[in-house]
């Protein structure tokens, strides 16, 4: 059965039995030389590196569930993405817990575009920083620089709308499926994305915003971009999140000066400098890195 079966399928039904971003999958998946062999294995109840309670829940999940959510996504025009594909981007194959599965609607190509940059910041910016990023994310989207952001309101927002209305690509990755509407009354703006370039996630379509899985894709976020630029953040901001991914994933950061050294709400770019961030006073300090850097 296994031999003969698609290989997205096998990707789904692991993805239903551990679920998105469990790193046990690939924990397990470290002691087979293939997709077949660990499923296989996991069907016929004779794999011996899942503890009791995930063989118990593996038992429970079929194929019929896994065989729903591809044809979901079939109606709904959403592009399944696993790590055989060859349209899965090498750079998340590098990160520690790459996504079994990825949802995606729009030009999954531009995962793979050699010069991208995150632009990434609060949901309540000031509008100092929304001009910031603004300006940064039109001026390298000119320039053929892809844009990564989480589609949050706020910078993120600011980040997509500009690289689109230069005539750039952007990816969105989402903290929840491609099918909820959140943030709520969004829907055409993800739609713009995806003919601009691509919403993703690795959550069902239909996953509700939960607030760890905003933090768990902020790894995406970081991995699929050559550096990121922190455009306004607070001390709690979990932009800095995205920040402790790249740093880990060996990523440079750039940071926008504070618009004001006293304010709360440029506490974490303060930090950021203080621990070594570098400065960016224009996008032509991202556009040289990037011309610079070897990819």
């Amino acid at each position: 059965m296994i031999e003969n079966t698609d290989r997205k399928l096998l990707w789904l039904w692991l993805d239903v039995a551990f679920g998105p971003a469990d790193k046990r999958l690939w924990d397990v998946m470290s002691y087979y030389d293939s997709v077949e062999e660990m499923c296989d294995d996991l069907l016929s109840l004779r794999c011996g590196y899942v503890t009791q309670q995930e063989a118990e829940k593996i038992a429970c999940c079929t194929f019929f569930q896994a065989k729903q959510v591809a044809e979901y996504c079939e109606k709904k025009g959403i592009y399944i993405l696993t790590p055989d594909d060859p349209l899965y981007p090498e750079r998340l194959k590098q990160i520690e817990c790459p996504p079994a599965v990825l949802f995606c609607r729009g030009d999954v190509s531009c995962l793979s575009i050699e010069k991208s940059v995150a632009i990434i910041g609060t949901r309540e910016p000031s509008d100092y920083s929304v001009a910031v990023a603004e300006e940064f994310s039109s001026f390298l989207a000119e320039r053929g620089v892809n844009i990564i952001s989480g589609f949050a309101m706020g910078i993120d927002t600011a980040a997509h709308r500009s690289a689109m209305r230069a005539g750039g690509s952007t990816v969105a990755v989402m903290g929840c499926g491609l099918e909820y509407d959140y943030p709520r009354g969004r829907t055409g703006f993800k739609r713009e994305i995806a003919t601009h370039g691509v919403a993703i996630s690795e959550f069902f379509p239909q996953a509700r915003p939960v607030p760890e899985n905003f933090r768990i894709r902020n790894r995406i976020v970081s991995a699929l971009s050559h550096c990121v630029l922190v455009v306004e953040a607070g001390i709690h901001s979990g932009t800095l999140n995205t920040v402790n991914h790249a740093l880990s994933q060996n990523k440079d950061v750039f940071v926008i000066p504070p618009h004001d050294i006293f304010s709360e709400k440029y506490a974490g770019q303060c930090a950021l400098l203080r621990d070594g961030a570098v400065e960016a006073y224009s996008p032509k300090d991202i556009l040289y890195f990037l011309n610079k850097a070897k990819m």
